[in-house]
């Protein structure tokens, strides 16, 4: 039975990743990993898939992967009473989208500047939200007040 271990942040890895290679490319892959420095091919791999400039093609399925990812960002995002609950792993996606934008090398530059506005829309559509929330909330702080006989015609916005 091989040894259990943990990555940087003391996570479990038990989930088996495998692909297949040529024998010539698994030649040049233990080569990598000798001349790397690296105690084990897995953390050659984990090491350069993780952490290494990301070169994407484009395609309809990428475009499709953004948007979920999106609005899995946008809904968490929602949920979040102040920025102090928000954790780390939600960022995660977020910088690996921002990674392969910036390794995204496009023939048509329409085709970037779609995605560029699509993560712009939905920074607007969160920001929109999050002061539709706020006002929301100041009109029913003021309404309770009014019923309370407490209104004194000053709102949060303009103390």
């Amino acid at each position: 039975m091989s040894k259990k271990n943990k990555d940087d942040k003391n996570r479990w890895r038990n989930v088996v990743v495998a692909f297949r290679v040529s024998p010539e490319e698994r030649d040049e892959l233990d080569n990598r990993v000798k001349l790397s420095g690296f105690q084990s091919k897995q953390d050659y791999l984990v090491h350069s898939v993780l952490h290494q400039k990301i070169v994407t093609v484009g395609n309809p399925l990428m475009m499709l992967t953004f948007r979920k990812n999106l609005q899995h960002i946008e809904t968490e995002l929602e949920r979040l009473q102040s920025i102090s609950e928000m954790e780390e792993e939600l960022l995660t996606p977020i910088r690996t989208m921002l990674e392969i934008l910036q390794g995204y090398e496009l023939e048509a530059k329409d085709n970037r500047e779609e995605i560029s506005e699509l993560l712009l829309d939905r920074i607007d559509i969160i920001r929109k939200r999050y002061s539709a929330e706020k006002k929301l909330q100041n009109l029913r702080q003021c309404m309770n007040k009014i019923e309370r006989g407490e209104f004194d015609g000053r709102t949060e916005d303009n103390t």
